[in-house]
């Protein structure tokens, strides 16, 4: 096995960590932050996001009043952001890149409507601000976002998937 694809292989894990973290993140503060849960009340009923990375595990998600609820694995997205490789993807899941800075290199496809990709940005963005700590969120967003609900309670629901 060349090192490279060790590299791969890691990055790939990493991502599929990262994603159901992110999830989870975003499961919880779209009941608790008023911010993520608006973002959720307002999403058009019935349509789905897809996040896609090669060799990683995804999620597919959909918007309700209860906030964002996860799909199953074959569920197709109405919308799809799909990362080009698990090294671009492994960049944004650890805060090396931002999600804009990402999409102005081109380091993912998006297909379907970007104005319901844009909320479900507006939201990675905010519950980047409760993961990551603020030196580091400081480099990834313009501006750091008010904290609604404590970060602790954040990373519990992460690790214990509450």
């Amino acid at each position: 096995m060349s090192h490279g694809s060790v590299k791969t292989c890691l990055q790939c894990a990493t991502c599929s960590l990262v994603s159901g973290c992110l999830l989870r993140a975003l499961k919880y503060l779209s009941r608790k932050d008023s911010r993520i849960r608006a973002e959720a009340r307002n999403w058009p009923q019935g349509k789905t996001l897809r996040l896609e990375v090669p060799g990683a595990a995804g999620f597919t998600i959909t918007g309700t009043k209860d906030g964002f609820q996860k799909l199953p694995k074959d569920t197709q997205g109405d919308v799809t952001i799909r990362f080009k490789s698990p090294a671009d993807a492994f960049k944004v899941f650890t805060g090396q890149l931002s999600v804009a800075g990402a999409y102005a290199q081109h380091k993912f496809v998006l297909r379907g409507d970007m104005g319901l990709a844009m909320p479900f940005v507006r939201c990675i963005d905010l519950v980047e601000g409760y993961l990551f700590p603020s030196f580091w969120a400081k480099r990834l967003l313009k501006r750091l976002p008010k904290k609604e609900v404590c970060a602790a309670r954040v990373y519990q629901a992460v690790l214990l998937g509450r």
